[in-house]
This record gives C-alpha cells, structure tokens and sequence, in this order.
C-alpha cells in the first residue's frame, strides 16, 4: 500500500515540476509510510518535531529522532534519517541538503503545515533550492480512499454505532454530559483507539452550540434532547456520527424540528452521486430549509470529509465547487439550532460509489424516545 501510495506521490511530483517533496504534516507522514506520530495536529514545530518525510528519486526519507529511529529502521521502501537534537530550521535545512547532495533544484513544501516562523528560517537556511508550495498533492490523493481504507472507516463507523447503543442504555435523569462523554471515551478506548475527537453531548438547550463542550455541571431532566456526536478511531482511520435521544415522549416541536433536519439529510443523500459538486449537495439542504422558513438556524456546512483526519477534504460548504469521485468518504449532517430551545443535528458517513453512495452508518435514524 505505501509503494502504491508513493509511487502515485511521485507521479504528482512530476506533473509539477518538482525534483523533491518535503512532506511536514504528520497525518501525510503516515499516510505515505505507515509511521504514526503521537501529535494529531496538523503541523509540528522544527525544534522539537517527531518526523518528516522527503522524497527524492526512488527514494523516501524518514527523518525522525530517536523516539521513532529504532521502529522504522526495517520499514520496506523508506530510508531511516536520524534527527539529533538539539533540533532547528537550520539543522533540519543541513539535514535536507545533504541528503538532496545538488541533485535537486526544486523542492516541493507543506504551506499549510508549516508554522509561518519556521517557515522562514527553513526557506532561508535552505535558500539553494527552488521552494514550492505543494500542499495539493498530498491532499489530491487522501480524498479518495482506497478499498482498504473503506474497510478501515467502516470499522471505525461501526464500532461509533456501538458506542451510540451503549450510551443509549447507559443514559440516567440526573447524569451531567460530562459524566456521559467520560462514558464515550471510556468505551471508545475500550474498543477502539480512542475518540476521533472530543465528544459532544448537549442536553436541552446546550445542543443549540453546533460544537460544544460538555458541562460537569449540567445535569439530564426529564424531556430534554440529548445530542450525541462522536467517533471511534480504527488503524488511524476516523468514525464520525450524530444522533438524538429524548428522555421521554418527544413533544410536537423536538418531533417536528426532527423531521425537518430528517428530511433534508435524506434530500441530500438523494443527491449523492459521482460528478456532482459539493457545493450542490450542501444546497440540498439548505434549499430545504429556506422552502421551510428555517435557513437562519442551519448554521454549518452540510458535511465535511473524513480519514485520517475527522476534518479533511472534500468540504459539503456553499462555494466549495469539487466534483464528486468514488472512494470519496463524507459526512451528510444537516441541523438546526435555536438559542434558549437547543438543536437537532443528525449525521452518517457515506462513500461514493460508481452509481450512487454506501452509508456506512448502521444506527437507526429514528428518534430514540426513551423511557424514563
């Protein structure tokens, strides 16, 4: 899979000109050689950093400190590179030059995974080069998945929808959401590798906050709507999920927003298909909503791609123009959201397919009214 992977790398390197790649995200790292950083941000400072890749020729270059040297020492294909502290731009710039010996003009870079100081120096210290943003190739080729890496987000949304059981039948009057997401997290490391991110769970009113963090105070009443979004991580790949509870007899508007949000995500499945732009199925549903006098409270885009990242390209926003391609992976998760009342989101992942969609997402969509 990584030959595949870096061989399709070296393609992209050629149609833009670029004699060499220095690739700084650590998601991009992994992708390209299996090798998984601890950090999960997207960019990591050049004093202190976990690992880079360069690639050159037929060659890829792991540079990695001591943390990391020993593990990769025998990965097939990728050519160990120890990083000796203490760590700079202008030792890892001498580090780069070395191994590129004049054999390289053109060097391709992360822009969006560098931090704009180290930046400069790295630019400045490695000034012989001929630096170029290359931040689209990389990102070219995560959007779509490979049949492995379907089975990988399958995995990971299955083990969400088992999570999204657990808590149901776990949930009590008198629990604060974040006696609940201590729950997610638990059962996600139990199963998983852990949370794709931090969960979300509103009860009432907090679930107007599209992305909220739970309180230890807020306690479960009798009534109220749960809002529950989470995911499960398999073998570095994201599951990613929203669902809605009520303690009890939903009363006629939770039943009707319900519907509305219900509605409009399936107006936008309808829609998924290869060759149509994101921005078209973002409109799906917010059409729907402004036909239903509601557009003010959908507040977010319609979905966002998920893999390695929980956030990733394609983007379901307005102005977002990509076309559709299968093995892509994205979230269709409409809702609305009222200050003082709370809100409604519902949300599944889905793959493009060549005639349509496969929505991974198992959990039913009917709203769970419990009985308290």
């Amino acid at each position: 899979m990584n030959a595949q992977r870096l061989s399709r790398v070296r393609e992209a390197m050629d149609r833009a000109g670029l004699d060499a790649l220095f690739v700084s995200n650590p998601k991009n790292v992994r992708y390209l050689t299996g090798v998984r950083a601890m950090m999960c941000e997207n960019a990591q400072p050049l004093h202190d950093p976990e690992h880079f890749a360069l690639i050159h020729g037929e060659t890829c270059h792991l540079l990695c400190d001591g943390r990391y040297f020993s593990g990769v020492k025998n990965l097939p294909g990728i050519s160990p590179q120890l990083l000796e502290s203490p760590l700079s731009a202008e030792v890892i710039a001498d580090k780069i030059k070395d191994l590129l010996n004049s054999r390289a003009k053109t060097v391709g870079f992360e822009r969006d995974s560098m931090f704009h100081g180290d930046a400069l120096k790295l630019l400045d210290a490695a000034g012989d080069f001929d630096w170029r943003g290359a931040d689209h190739i990389i990102v070219e080729l995560r959007v779509t998945k490979s049949p492995q890496e379907c089975q990988c987000l399958r995995r990971a949304q299955e083990i969400t929808c088992d999570a999204f059981t657990h808590i149901a039948g776990y949930l009590r009057i008198g629990m604060t959401e974040r006696q609940v997401a201590c729950e997610v997290d638990r059962f996600m490391r139990e199963n998983s590798e852990g949370n794709s991110f931090h969960p979300i769970v509103a009860f009432g009113e907090t679930g107007c906050n599209c992305h909220y963090t739970p309180s230890a105070d807020r306690k479960l009443e009798k009534g109220q709507l749960v809002l529950l979004d989470f995911g499960a991580i398999f073998d570095g790949y994201c599951g990613d999920m929203t669902r809605m509870i009520c303690m009890g007899k939903a009363d006629a508007r939770q039943r009707e927003v319900y519907e509305l949000v219900h509605a409009a995500q399936l107006r936008c499945l309808d829609g998924v298909r290869p060759g149509v732009t994101t921005g078209s199925l973002d409109a799906l549903c917010r059409d729907y909503f402004s036909e239903k006098g509601c557009p003010e409270a959908f507040m977010h885009g319609t979905g966002h791609g998920v893999g390695l990242a929980i956030h990733e390209e394609p983007r379901l926003k307005q102005g977002f123009d990509t076309l559709t391609e299968p093995g892509m992976v994205f979230s269709v998760e409409p809702g609305l959201y009222y200050e003082g009342w709370g809100g409604i989101r519902i949300e599944d992942l889905v793959i493009v397919t060549d005639s349509g969609y496969e929505n991974i997402t198992s959990a039913s969509k009917e709203l769970l009214e419990l009985d308290v």
